[in-house]
């Protein structure tokens, strides 16, 4: 798979464009950090991790738009361009990255020039760091992961919900690259069909058996026995091992625990949040047209009322195990988060 997002040698950002998929691959470029808000905003970028990324990049850019003379200005700037790109409120990985940003920037001495080249290379760093946690998280997942499996899916959390690789992704390529004969069942993810879209095109593309259903069949997958382990990503992790994903996942859970299906969970460090308290997560809610239309047309009663929460939180004594690029989680709690993450 092509890297979802990348950093070119002209100062512009390249990342694809998702809302597209999978029926064409379109690329878009920009040198402004108001067009990465505005792509992540409108989930032409997504993914927990792949937003980080592009937030750090957009944050690059703001530096390089700001055009200041003094560090104060670069500052003032930057925190305003923050502001712009915080865009979406759940998934932890976009606010860690302005936030890294904003600190490095502070940190470093010299010319605003200076700062601006040091914010531009931090910005590949929390990329090339991503691809890196990916790749490991999919190492420890061996612990887990048979020869023969097959492996329930929810959402996107592939390759093209990080740089590159994936979280889910990344689990399933590296058994797959050891074993050779993983395969995957894709659950469609209503509204916005990320699991049909983006999962399936590219496990596909990378020649892994691969069975889209809808969301209303994992009952009966799992009753008839047809995937051994759920693995799903997360867009953000607490202290306390609660999990917050896309909406669907808890219903999974609940159905995995019913039939003694192992449910894991595979992260990187970037969206552990040891800080936020459960009540305080603010769970986004979107526009009520994702669930009226599909493809440009209504549904249903196009003045239907609708409730669209996009994610929702799964409470740690259903997963399994959580799979980080700092190792595996089994039954997790508040004090193993902390042995590995405080």
């Amino acid at each position: 798979m092509f890297r979802t997002i990348e950093w070119l040698d002209d100062n512009t950002v390249r990342l694809v464009d998702q809302t597209k998929l999978p029926l064409k691959v379109e690329f878009i470029e920009t040198s402004s950090h108001e067009r990465i808000a505005e792509s992540i905003r409108t989930m032409e970028i997504r993914g927990a991790p792949a937003i980080g990324a592009a937030a750090a990049m957009g944050m690059a850019l703001a530096a390089l738009e700001s055009n200041a003379r003094t560090k104060d200005d670069l500052l003032d700037y930057l925190e305003k361009a923050a502001e712009t790109l915080n865009t979406r409120p759940t998934a932890v990985n976009l606010t860690w990255a302005t936030t890294r940003m904003l600190k490095v920037a502070r940190e470093t001495e010299g010319s605003p020039s200076a700062i601006v080249e040091r914010l531009i290379a931090e910005a590949k760093e929390i990329a090339e760091e991503d691809v890196q946690m990916c790749r490991r998280i999919g190492e420890n997942a061996l612990s887990l992961i048979r020869p023969g499996f097959t492996i329930q899916t929810i959402c996107n959390a592939g390759s093209l919900a990080t740089v590159h690789l994936g979280t889910v992704g990344g689990v399933v390529r590296v058994a797959h690259e050891r074993y050779g004969d993983i395969k995957v069942y894709a659950a469609e993810t209503r509204p916005r069909q990320q699991g049909a879209r983006l999962t399936v095109f590219e496990f596909m593309e990378d020649g892994i058996d691969t069975t889209l259903i809808t969301d209303g069949m994992i009952g009966t997958v799992f009753r008839e026995g047809r995937v051994d382990c759920c693995v799903v990503g997360a867009d953000r992790i607490l202290k306390t091992g609660h999990v917050i994903n896309k909406i669907g996942t808890y219903t999974m859970a609940i159905t995995a625990h019913y039939h003694g299906i192992p449910f894991y969970v595979a992260a990187p460090t970037s969206t552990v949040d040891m800080v936020t308290e459960l009540e305080d997560v603010v769970i986004e809610e979107r526009s009520p047209d994702e669930v009226r239309i599909i493809n440009g047309e209504y549904i249903t009663v196009p003045d239907a009322k609708v409730y669209n929460p996009a994610f929702d939180i799964t409470p740690p004594e259903l997963v399994t195990a959580i799979i980080t690029d700092r190792g595996v989680i089994e039954a997790p709690t508040e004090e193993k988060m902390r042995s590995i993450f405080s």
